[in-house]
């Protein structure tokens, strides 16, 4: 090989590291990264479970294919395409005024549009060298295969415990997976067909098993929270610690008061959606944004919409919460403390539906229906 043929291939190596990590990275916080899908509202819910595991295998198998070498072209410019296909969907998030995080590297390297897009074009520059210069006819030895993966799994591990303070069971078996196909895929066995179909769904496969969509297993609301005191409260039947009068915010967004209990809310006539949050929560975040596009998709009544937070924190972390959250300011509670954990029982969030004063259904984060949440409230 020539001296540039070796560039090529060191730049081709450390591309296909830098999907991996990518794809490791969207797994660790893969309800952010399918938050962030479903927040644009261009799928239902379902889809969105389903589509973000696709595209972290998607991304997995190229970065392992990249790595390997093997069918050069084809892998190099199905990269390429990958790469443009982001670069056309973070311009539309720019353009629809979205500049919070696209999550490319999930919640490690925090990246708005454009600045991913400025990462998209660097890589799109170096796999076209990759392409124009790169050597098809040498394959990394084995041990050098390894070598790379250690490196990537020692860099993705220092970055996840500085910034995230954790290191993720599942990214470090996905990476496990990732090494075993790159292994298989550098000894010359590679091209019979019992070993490359394997190698392209093994992706896939992991990826699903360890972070399986939550409409497999979560298909019944389960909210944890104490029906016969919400109940109470909302009907004024039971009251608790001394009444907190009723204020407004400072800018006059939103609807909210302090109570201590809920009678005052007139949840007993009418359709509403309750959900509780804690404002430093970051399923709530989560579940608040799953509602804030629920609520825009389907085009809901806003009134009908009641978000309730215990008392006692600063403003700035309600504020903040919203922000996080990309949500939109729906009527607000804050209720005492005490009411907040009991009625939940310190499981949040939950979100609960009720007609008339009576519930309907209660949903966990990962038990949200948008389905029956969209048709409740617009029927």
């Amino acid at each position: 090989m020539t001296a540039i043929n070796k560039w090529a291939s060191a730049v081709k190596l450390l591309s296909g590291a830098v999907f991996i990590i990518s794809a490791l990275s969207k797994l660790v916080t893969v309800d952010s990264f399918e938050m962030y899908v479903y927040s644009f509202g261009l799928f239902p819910m379902v889809p969105c479970f389903y589509l973000t595991r696709l595209l972290i295998g998607a991304e997995l198998l190229l970065g392992v294919s990249l790595i390997s070498h093997r069918n050069h072209r084809f892998t190099t410019i199905t990269s390429l395409l990958f790469l443009l296909f982001f670069i056309v969907f973070l311009v539309y998030a720019q353009m629809i005024g979205r500049t919070d995080s696209c999550h490319c590297f999930g919640d490690l390297l925090p990246f708005n549009p454009v600045q991913s897009m400025l990462k998209n074009a660097v890589m799109i520059l170096l796999l076209l060298f990759v392409y124009k210069y790169g050597a098809h006819e040498w394959h990394p030895r084995w041990w050098l295969v390894v070598v790379i993966y250690l490196v990537a799994t020692v860099a993705f591990a220092f970055f996840s415990i500085r910034i995230l303070h954790a290191l993720d069971f599942r990214s470090l078996v996905l990476m496990a997976v990732a090494l075993a196909m790159g292994l298989l895929a550098s000894f010359p066995f590679y091209s019979r067909w019992w070993v490359t179909t394997p190698l392209v769904l093994a992706p896939f496969v992991a990826t699903f098993i360890l972070s399986p969509p939550d409409n497999w297993f979560h298909h019944e609301g389960n909210a944890r929270f104490d029906k016969e005191l919400f109940l109470s409260q909302i009907k004024g039947e039971e009251q608790v610690g001394d009444s907190i009068p009723l204020i407004e915010m400072p800018d006059g967004d939103s609807d909210t008061v302090a109570l201590d209990e809920l009678a005052t809310l007139g949840l007993e006539s009418g359709k509403h959606l309750v959900a509780f949050f804690s404002p430093t929560c970051g399923f709530c975040r989560l579940a608040a944004e799953k509602i804030t596009t629920i609520a825009k998709r389907y085009d809901v009544d806003s009134s009908m919409i009641m978000y309730v937070f215990p008392n006692g924190f600063e403003q700035e972390k309600y504020d903040d919460f919203y922000r996080r959250a990309n949500s939109c300011v729906f009527g607000e509670a804050r209720i005492d403390r005490d009411i907040f954990i009991r009625i939940t029982r310190a499981s949040f969030p939950g979100i609960v539906l009720v007609d008339d004063g009576e519930i309907v259904a209660s949903y966990a984060y990962r038990s949200i229906d948008e389905k029956t949440i969209s048709e409740f409230l617009t029927k």
